[in-house]
């Protein structure tokens, strides 16, 4: 299949609003083996920890172990579209199954505001992320919220939701917009926009994949790290262009 290339009206949003929505990026047949693939990560941490089939189940950085996922993020029809908004010199940067088990009764599954940025800084911050939805996706299942215009803040001051939860997170005013997407849809979004995800109300789990593609020229860091050119990672992938030769080659 095919992506269609964003228009000006659409890479107008993007740049204005922090998002923009890509339609389909996935046919039926790559849909159908990426499930595959998720299911199997998914199988392996429910039996380590049971506990997780009431709560959000997350498979970072799999492409070295999934060929279906690798094939799509390297190769997929929606590069053409990634290298619209992050430049002829691509790196596939992080990749992550996002898994929201039914949890309408404890709360376990709510991903609280925060920026991509916010977990690992990018420089520059010209980084996207494609979160693709492997299931329909509404405000019913837990669908990805953006909050339109927050990228122009820049990156903000996050903070540990609470001293037994990982998640970061920054005070947000506002409900932000839903991405209400049907299975094999994806939006895009910037590594500045704040997003979040609600609850799964229904009785099946919500599965989302998600890849982060930045300048392969960027570099990356956490707080109190020094930076390190993106290229350097053993998970990433330069998937368009080529990354700059270092001064020491």
């Amino acid at each position: 299949m095919s992506v269609s290339p964003l228009t000006d009206t659409q890479l107008h949003q993007y740049r204005t609003e922090g998002y923009v929505h890509l339609g389909l990026v996935m046919d039926e047949a790559t849909l159908e083996a990426i499930r595959e693939e998720e299911q199997g990560f998914r199988n392996r941490k429910l039996r380590a920890d049971p506990a997780l089939a009431n709560q959000t189940v997350f498979a970072s950085q799999v492409c070295h172990y999934a060929p279906a996922v690798r094939n799509f993020c390297t190769h997929g029809p929606h590069l053409s579209v990634v290298k619209q908004l992050v430049g002829a010199d691509v790196a596939l940067w992080f990749n992550q199954f996002v898994t929201k088990n039914p949890d309408a009764d404890t709360g376990r599954s709510e991903f609280p505001w925060h920026q991509d940025n916010g977990y690992v800084a990018i420089d520059p911050p010209t980084n996207v992320t494609v979160w693709i939805a492997l299931d329909d996706v509404d405000e019913n299942n837990g669908c990805v919220y953006v909050l339109p215009r927050s990228h122009e803040k820049g990156l903000l001051d996050h903070r540990r939701k609470s001293e037994d939860n990982w998640h970061l997170t920054v005070p947000v005013e506002g409900e932000g917009v839903p991405a209400v997407l049907k299975a094999g849809e994806a939006v895009a979004f910037t590594g500045l926009t704040l997003h979040r995800s609600k609850l799964n109300h229904t009785d099946r789990p919500r599965r989302a994949f998600f890849i982060e593609y930045a300048e392969a020229g960027a570099r990356y860091g956490r707080t109190d790290e020094a930076w390190q050119p993106v290229v350097d990672s053993p998970n990433t992938w330069v998937v368009a262009g080529a990354a700059p030769l270092p001064e020491d080659f």
